[in-house]
């Protein structure tokens, strides 16, 4: 199944991606905004240049207005550049006099008094009261192309350091403003079959105050549901008890009395089906226990000798003495935080499912590998992976022709649940080509608890 991204990470990545958006839509609009500021700015600084240079162009241009032509000032640095050019005209147009790095040819195409642009320059022209002479200041439009450019990498450049710090910002604001979520999440997902308590539905923000109502309403409706069924399992099954008990003895002192007559066997049946029925109800017995929350003990239990008992009952029903091996591993325990009564319908379940779909030839092996493991694994079939994995589910049944009620894993699986154990199914067994494994791993009690008593 595809995993979809989380609300989180959404939020933070939409807001990151809109931040850095909006902040580079906001430094283009100031740069639109700057380079008309700047051309306005630049344009002040060439008329009050030449309306500051024309007196002193004038004073120079008639000094030297026989005896030079195009005369070029020098810079007092020779190193510089000029940002700033100017070039004094006759009023014929020919150059008089320039500075280091104007042109030789007049800068602008006409002598009209005003700015004007002449190719790579921006030009000011001015002229004399008498209107022999001009001035033409001059900026190239690369200087202010630099100086926007400058501008712009300035509001820029923040970005990238910005970006990780805004996402980092993001982040933490979206933590914090989804902690009320992630609680109403938490406390929703630790309600299941077995504990629906109610959840609080005050102390939310207001947006998620009617969904924590909604889930209460719902998880009213369904412990009362769930109430309702267990009741109504655990009451069917123990008012059937009693009925198929005397239907079924019955029955058995009805063969006995028909020893040689045809109807034998019918009657043999119907034993037969009251067995069935009657395991049915033990089954049920046990689902409404398991849902109820048996499984949980007041403090640590050691569970092993509670294993051998049940490993001996089964034999007895067995009626076979080598039909179970148990083995248990040296040093090795079970002590658990689980209900003793709760660990026997567990094995209970196990060696019957073992007993019931198992090869009739190979014994059963029930194993205590480590502590708080134990295995119960039988010959047998192997087991497809799609079939492993609804096998603890209530009713489902393997490809089996055995006789069985499809709660006895079911059962094993609520049971461990409930107290933060595992069930484990594989198929083949391990170290074999064939057979079935039902692997249950004990929840793990204190350390000064784990000592057989």
């Amino acid at each position: 199944m595809k995993r979809t991204m989380s609300l989180t990470a959404r939020l933070i990545i939409t807001l990151t991606a809109g931040a850095v958006v909006l902040w580079i839509v906001t430094a283009l609009a100031t740069g639109a905004a700057l380079r008309a500021r700047l051309d306005e700015a630049f344009d002040g600084g060439l008329r009050e240049t030449a309306e500051r240079l024309l007196p002193l162009a004038m004073e120079g241009f008639r000094e030297s207005e026989e005896d030079h032509d195009g005369h070029e000032v020098p810079l007092f640095d020779p190193s510089g550049d000029e940002y700033i050019v100017y070039q004094v005209l006759r009023a014929d147009g020919s150059v008089q006099l320039r500075s280091h790095d104007a042109p030789v040819e007049p800068l602008a195409a006409s002598l009209t008094p005003g700015f004007s642009t002449n190719g790579s320059w921006r030009v000011y022209t001015i002229g004399s009261q008498a209107g022999d002479a001009y001035i033409e200041v001059a900026e190239a439009h690369r200087h202010r192309e630099d100086s926007l450019l400058g501008s712009m990498v300035t509001l820029l450049l923040p970005i990238g350091p910005l970006v990780p710090l805004s996402a980092l910002g993001i982040f933490v604001a979206v933590r914090g403003g989804l902690r009320p979520l992630r609680t109403l999440s938490d406390e929703v997902g630790r309600r299941y079959a077995s504990n629906l308590e109610p959840i609080a539905t005050t102390g939310y923000p207001a947006e998620l105050t009617p969904i924590a109502e909604a889930v209460q309403a719902l998880i009213a409706r369904l412990s009362a549901a769930l109430e309702a069924e267990r009741a109504f399992a655990a009451n069917s099954a123990h008012e059937l008890r009693t009925p198929i008990a005397g239907s079924l003895a019955q029955t058995q002192r009805l063969i006995a009395e028909l020893e040689g007559h045809p109807a034998r066997a019918r009657a043999q049946h119907i034993e037969e089906t009251l067995r069935r029925l009657r395991q049915l109800a033990e089954k049920l017995l046990e689902v409404s226990r398991a849902d109820a929350g048996i499984a949980s003990a007041t403090g640590p239990a050691d569970l092993l000798p509670a294993l051998r008992l049940m490993v001996g009952d089964a034999l007895r029903h067995a009626g076979n003495a080598d039909r179970i091996a148990l083995s248990v591993a040296p040093d090795a325990t079970l002590v658990a935080g689980l209900d003793v009564d709760a660990f026997g319908i567990v094995m209970r379940n196990l060696l019957d499912n073992a007993l019931l779909h198992g090869d009739a030839g190979t014994p059963i092996e029930v194993r205590v590998p480590q502590s708080g493991v134990v295995e119960v694994v039988n010959a047998g079939p192997v087991v497809p992976e799609a079939t492993l994995g609804v096998l603890t589910r209530r009713f489902v049944r393997g490809g089996t022709n055995a006789s069985g009620s499809g709660l006895g894993l079911a059962i094993v699986q609520t049971i461990m649940a409930q107290v933060g154990g595992t069930l484990e199914l594989t198929s083949p067994a391990p170290g074999r080509e064939d057979g079935f494994c039902a692997r249950i791993v004990l929840p793990q009690a204190p350390p000064e608890a784990r000592a057989p008593h």
